[in-house]
Parts: C-alpha cells; sequence; structure tokens
C-alpha cells in the first residue's frame, strides 16, 4: 500500500511539473509574439504563435492569442493603407494591403480595397490627362476623358470637381455665342458732328447691312457727336446707345433693337434665365445676401431645407453670379487638434527627531473588593491606590517621496468658428432637501462637474495659420459642507486659465505656470531643552510637508481642409457700369477684331457739316511687328544635386508690356524633389508697389497667383519666382511652367510660351 502511495505521489508531481512548465513556454511564446506586435512585425509574431501551437495543439491560450493577433495585425495594417492612401501614396497603400492579405481570412475585404486603388490610381491618371487637355484649350476631349474617368467610381471628388469646372466653361461659351453678336465684324471709323443719330445708323446699315429696330419710346431728335476710328460695329453702336442713355439688344446677327435704358424698358425686353444654384458648403441666405449686395437683382428664391437659391436675371448678371456663387460657396475648413494635458503633482514628507512623553495622567483605584470609588473609600487613597499612566517614547524616522502624473490626450476635430468641448471628470451629485407644507419632504439632486473641463473654437485662416480660444479649467473636490437643514454640499478647489493663440499648421505650444504649492511645518518640542540652538534637536520632533501641483497644456493644430484662396484673377472681376452690369475683360478692355478684311473700302455719304463713315480695308492698325509687345520667362537654377542637398530655383520674367499680375500653374516632381518654399520675386514688387501673392498646393503641381494691389504696370526684367526645394531621391527631375495668363494694363496682351522646362539631375 505504502509503495502504491509513493508511485502515485511522484506521478503526481511529474505531472504537475510538466503542466507548470507547459504554461510558463506558452506564456513565454504569448510575451515574444506581442513584443512583435508592438514592434510593427506582424508576420513574425503570427509565425511564433503558430510554432508554439504546433508544439502544444491543445492549448486555447495560444489558439486565442493567434486569433487575436491576426485581427490586431489586420486592423493595423488597414489603418495604415488608409492613412497612405489619404496622403496619395497609393503604391505604399497597395504594399500594406499585399502584407494584410495573409492575416484576412475571408480575402474579400482586403481584396476589395486592392480593387478601389486600382480604380483611383485609373482616375488619378485620368486626371492629370484631363489637366493637361484644358492647359491645351481641348475642353471637348477633357471633358469626355472626366465622364469616362467617372464611371469607375462616380464619387470621385476630383475629378467631380474637374467635372463642374469644364461645365461652367462649356456653359460660358454657349452663353457667349447665345449672347447677340453681329456677323459684321470689320472695323469702322465714324466721324460725325451734331447728326441725328437715325440717319446716322441709316448710313451704317448702308454699308454694313445691320438692322436697326426702334422703340416707340426712343425720341426722334438725338443728336450724335462722334469721332471714332477703327473699332467693331457692335462696339460702335453700344457706345453710341449708351452715351445717349439708350440699350440695345441684338435680335439676330444683322438686326438690332434700340430701346430706352430705364427700368420698364429692361423689363420688356431683355431676356431673363432662370438658374437654380444648389450650395455644398455656404448657406444659401448669406449667399442671398451676399448676392444682392453685389448685383442689382430681385429677391432670390431661397429654400433653406435643400439649401438652394433661385435667381431670375438676366443672362449678364447671371454669369456674374455664377462666377460670384463660385468664390462663396468654398468648403468648411476644419482643424484637429491634439491636446496633451498633463497634471504633475509631487509631494515630500520628512518626519524626524524623538518624541517625548507630553501628558501624564493619574487616576485613583478603588480598594480591593470594591465596585468602584464612593466618597468613604477616597479618605484612604494612598500610593498604592493612585494609578498613573505615562505616554511612550518615540522616535520619528520617516521619509516620503511621491510623484503623480495625470495625463489626458484627447483629439479633437472641430469645424471653422465652431465650439468644441472635453469634459474628463466625474459628475458629483448635489442633493437638496426641500420641506413642504405638512412636514413632506422632498430631495432634488443637481451635478456638479469636476475634473477637466476644456472649451476650444478655432479660426482657420487662409494661409494656414490657425487662430484658437482656448478655456482651461481643472477643478477638484475638497471636504464635504452638510447644511444645518442636512443638504450637502462640497467645497470645490479650481485652476483655470483663458487665452487666444494663432499657431501655424503643426506648431506647437505649451501653456504653463499654474503651479499652486503648499508648505507645512509641524514641531513638538520639550518646553525649555527642544528650544536649544543644536542640542534642541535631541528633544524635539519635526514634520515638514511640501507639495507642489503643475498643470501644463500642450495644443498642436493640424489642417485637415482648408479653405482655398483663390489667385488674383479670380477675385477681380470687370463688371461695366451701375447701369450697365455685366462680365467684361481684365481692364475693361475690348477684345481685339478678329474679322476677315473687305474687299474694298467703301465711303458714306456725307451728313451735317463734317461727318463720315468709312470701312477699314483691312483689320485694326498695329504697331510694327518689331515694336509689338513681348514676354518671355526662363528658369535659372543648377542641372545637378545631390540627394539631401537645399537649392534654389528662379524664374525670371522679360517683359515690355505692362503687366499688372501673373497667374501661373507649376509642374513639381513630387516624388524626388521637396518644396521647403515658395516666395514672389522683386518683379512686381519694385518700385515699393504692394501686392498679393497666393500659392495654392494641388495634386502634381502648385497655383501660383501675383497681383499688384494698385492698377500700376510693371515692366523690365527681373525674377518673379523663387522656389526653395530639396533633394530627396536620386534621379531625374523637370521643374516647368504649365501655364501662364499674364494680366496686362493699358495693351494688348503680349504673344509669349511658357519657359523650357528646368531639368535637374539628382544624383547620390
Amino acid at each position: 500500500m505504502s509503495l502504491c502511495s509513493s508511485r502515485w505521489r511522484y506521478g503526481f508531481a511529474v505531472g504537475a511539473l510538466l503542466w507548470a512548465t507547459g504554461c510558463a513556454q506558452q506564456q513565454r511564446v504569448r510575451d515574444e509574439a506581442q513584443a512583435l506586435l508592438r514592434d510593427g512585425r506582424y508576420e513574425n509574431a503570427a509565425a511564433v504563435l503558430q510554432e508554439g501551437l504546433a508544439r502544444h495543439p491543445e492549448s486555447a491560450s495560444l489558439r486565442s492569442g493567434l486569433l487575436s493577433a491576426r485581427n490586431e495585425a489586420l486592423a493595423r495594417l488597414l489603418v495604415e493603407a488608409t492613412t497612405a492612401r489619404a496622403a496619395g501614396r497609393l503604391d505604399d497603400a497597395v504594399a500594406v494591403l499585399q502584407r494584410a492579405r495573409a492575416f484576412d481570412t475571408t480575402g474579400r475585404r482586403v481584396l476589395e480595397l486592392l480593387q478601389e486603388l486600382d480604380v483611383e490610381r485609373r482616375q488619378r491618371s485620368a486626371l492629370a490627362e484631363a489637366e493637361m487637355l484644358v492647359a491645351a484649350g481641348k475642353v471637348d476631349e477633357a471633358t469626355r476623358q472626366v465622364t469616362q474617368a467617372l464611371r469607375d467610381n462616380p464619387r470621385q471628388p476630383d475629378l467631380l470637381a474637374l467635372q463642374r469646372q469644364l461645365e461652367l466653361k462649356r456653359r460660358q461659351a454657349r452663353h457667349a455665342a447665345g449672347v447677340g453678336r453681329l456677323a459684321e465684324s470689320r472695323p469702322i471709323s465714324l466721324d460725325f458732328r451734331d447728326a441725328n443719330l437715325r440717319q446716322v445708323l441709316e448710313l451704317v446699315t448702308r454699308h454694313s447691312g445691320v438692322n436697326f429696330i426702334f422703340d416707340k419710346d426712343v425720341a426722334t431728335d438725338i443728336r450724335v457727336t462722334t469721332n471714332l476710328r477703327s473699332i467693331r460695329v457692335q462696339d460702335a453702336i453700344d457706345l453710341l446707345a449708351a452715351t445717349h442713355r439708350l440699350a440695345t439688344k441684338v435680335i439676330d446677327p444683322q438686326t438690332v433693337l434700340i430701346y430706352p435704358n430705364t427700368p420698364e424698358k429692361q423689363r420688356e425686353h431683355q431676356e431673363q434665365v432662370l438658374r437654380v444654384f444648389y450650395l455644398a458648403s455656404a448657406d444659401a441666405k448669406g449667399a442671398a445676401a451676399f448676392l444682392r449686395s453685389m448685383l442689382r437683382l430681385r429677391d432670390p428664391f431661397v429654400d433653406e431645407r435643400a439649401n438652394m437659391l433661385a435667381l431670375r436675371e438676366s443672362a449678364d448678371t447671371i454669369e456674374l453670379a455664377e462666377r460670384l456663387i463660385a468664390l462663396y460657396d468654398t468648403q468648411e475648413p476644419e482643424v484637429l487638434l491634439e491636446l496633451e494635458v498633463i497634471e504633475v503633482r509631487s509631494s515630500r514628507l520628512t518626519d524626524l527627531g524623538i518624541r517625548f512623553p507630553d501628558t501624564i495622567g493619574l487616576t485613583p483605584l478603588p480598594p480591593a473588593g470594591a465596585a468602584g470609588l464612593t466618597l468613604g473609600n477616597l479618605r484612604g487613597i494612598g500610593e498604592d491606590r493612585v494609578g498613573v499612566s505615562v505616554a511612550g517614547l518615540l522616535l520619528s524616522l520617516r521619509r516620503e517621496v511621491g510623484d503623480f502624473n495625470t495625463l489626458a490626450n484627447p483629439r479633437i476635430r472641430a469645424r471653422n468658428r465652431e465650439k468644441a468641448s472635453v469634459l474628463i471628470g466625474d459628475k458629483v451629485p448635489i442633493v437638496t432637501a426641500t420641506t413642504g407644507q405638512g412636514g413632506f419632504v422632498s430631495d432634488s439632486v443637481n451635478y456638479l462637474d469636476v475634473g477637466l473641463k476644456l472649451a476650444i473654437e478655432p479660426t482657420v485662416y487662409a494661409d494656414d495659420e490657425v487662430g484658437i480660444r482656448v478655456n482651461l479649467e481643472v477643478s477638484s473636490l475638497g471636504r464635504e459642507v452638510r447644511t444645518s437643514s442636512g443638504s450637502l454640499a462640497f467645497q470645490v478647489g479650481t485652476r483655470n486659465t483663458s487665452t487666444a493663440l494663432r499657431l501655424r499648421d503643426g506648431e506647437t505650444q505649451l501653456l504653463a505656470g499654474l503651479i499652486s504649492r503648499e508648505e507645512r511645518t509641524n514641531s513638538n518640542r520639550v518646553p525649555g531643552l527642544g528650544d536649544l540652538p543644536v542640542a534642541g534637536r535631541l528633544f524635539s520632533s519635526q514634520r515638514d510637508e511640501t507639495q507642489r501641483t503643475e498643470l501644463v497644456l500642450a495644443i498642436t493644430p493640424r489642417i485637415i481642409r482648408n479653405v482655398r484662396k483663390p489667385d488674383a484673377s479670380e477675385t477681380e472681376l470687370w463688371v461695366g457700369t451701375e447701369a450697365a452690369t455685366r462680365l467684361r475683360p481684365w481692364g475693361a478692355q475690348l477684345p481685339p477684331t478678329d474679322g476677315a478684311p473687305p474687299s474694298a473700302g467703301n465711303t458714306g455719304d456725307r451728313l451735317g457739316s463734317a461727318p463720315m463713315a468709312t470701312w477699314n480695308a483691312g483689320p485694326v492698325a498695329s504697331p510694327a511687328a518689331d515694336s509689338a509687345p513681348r514676354l518671355t520667362a526662363r528658369w535659372q537654377g543648377p542641372s545637378s544635386v545631390r540627394v539631401g542637398e537645399t537649392f534654389e530655383a528662379l524664374l525670371e520674367l522679360d517683359s515690355s508690356a505692362g503687366l499688372r499680375g501673373l497667374p501661373m500653374q507649376l509642374r513639381l516632381p513630387a516624388e524626388n524633389i521637396e518644396v521647403l518654399a515658395v516666395e514672389e520675386g522683386e518683379y512686381f514688387r519694385r518700385d515699393g508697389q504692394p501686392t498679393s501673392f497666393t500659392q495654392a498646393k494641388e495634386a502634381g503641381g502648385l497655383q501660383v497667383g501675383i497681383l499688384r494691389n494698385q492698377a500700376e504696370p510693371a515692366r523690365g526684367r527681373a525674377t518673379v519666382l523663387r522656389l526653395k526645394l530639396k533633394a530627396r531621391k536620386a534621379g531625374a527631375a523637370e521643374l516647368a511652367v504649365a501655364s501662364m495668363a499674364p494680366v496686362v494694363l493699358g495693351g494688348p496682351v503680349p504673344s509669349f510660351l511658357v519657359p523650357a522646362p528646368l531639368n535637374i539631375f539628382v544624383r547620390e
């Protein structure tokens, strides 16, 4: 019996040892896998768990650990792929998803994302081709390219934005073609003094074939004095009508209606266009107020439910309204605020010394056998019937050090000028008792917020800066306070700060200095002896306690979406006169004549003392070819740089024409050259003139706009743009100007070609 018992004990011990060893090995495998997961080595973590499961196939902990590791790896890789996709790094996103396929048990989720990336890659390629077609003036081909690309994903935002721009251009082109233009485009010269308007126009009809219809309210005795040279027929008619408070309407390419320029006649003769605007970001009521203040129009219809407004105005007014709505209806800026709140508390406690007895107690004792003290047995009290109590001698050797960090790290995504708040703490109930008639008692509970309360209001500016109003309050619960009526209240300690900041995108600002410091010293001394200068420490005990608390707030704004700052060519519109509002070319210049010259010149009959109407035998006279305005641009920069080197590229401009501004689009090699800064040159800033300089990043390029604030031209040769660049990767790179649109003052637009690209070779 004893032998069997000993064998059983031995077997049990061996089994327990093996079980404990197996558990330790399994835990070690899980710890190693967790360390690999933290380092981002997901495949190695899964391999370690699979090897451990092969050695211990019955282990439920390893099996569950493998499943959780796969799920965690898949989730992290999907987040990494999404981040790379949002940043435009599609190749990196595809590589990450290829890693994630090993952890996707169904395979559908990763496969769908890969298909979406393939579609997005094709759409981005189609977008680049469409933008090149637009730059080349092939609007119809670009429209077909965008329409074909949107079939794969109808919600691609960049393609939709380009499609809207192309539709707007085509509609404006149709409007320009539909707006009455006379077929006669030859230039005319008119020289009349005190001639009748109807006779002047009759002479124009005789030589041009343009017919005129007069409203019944047009006066018949209007006299005209004019001296015009080489001007379009339609422009001449418009000038004659405008100077005599008349308006014109082209019925067909050879017929013009002339009527008084009064509101009643405008309503009678002017064609109306009905246009409905569905706003994406702006408020419809605000847009209606904006249009009413800029244009003379009827009250628009506003539907707040659909965020829509409708106009019924002339075609010229509708065209202006479209341009203004495009500037007004911009995306609402958003910012991600990374907050870090740290409360640092430190405490120091020192209790040193000898604590002597400070009290002696004498207690009378009853005699033996008595139940207690009486007046009778008090007479016999002596030394044996008096009890003495003396506190013991206490030596204090105590030192305490405490450091505490309370950390909160919230991230808040907020819209522009919208308040956001964070509360990290507790809601403490405050009970109030109310006694009514008849002794009825009712309790009411109110909640008090105690903890960390943070209120912020960001304002996003167009120059990638964020203004932030911050209100921070940190409260802590103190002792209870109970009133005479039984109500319960609390003493609350509070520290708060309020400030306004303006930070750049990604800049971190620390707010500190909310410090509370409390020092206490308590000493227990023997009278007389404890007050001695040095030896007094032997007859005293001292307790020193210090507590220090500091509150630190770190705030970092990350702009997610900012308002696009339009360039100068978009924000400055020439709209004619107040009486005749319509979209005009830059500087209100009339377009050059482009009609074919007639076969022979004609001379009109003479009217009045010295009237004359002549048709030019050719186009409008222009200066000689050698004196024609010219504009040239060229790049200046190194032909080769090393990886990691910082360098500059300059764009020089040489123009004999008077320029006020220059919007342009640049193509930049983002794959191997990083743009550190884009600065305006001195071309438009010469003579101390202030300018407006704008820049906007886009896929594969940069939009730049420069405009002099005052309408004074700039000429000559100087640097117009300065780029600070850094070489990132070896290979060939090319800086190029995709398009230029010079803004000219006081003359025709000069002929020009975009400068040749600057080719840079980045070497190791």
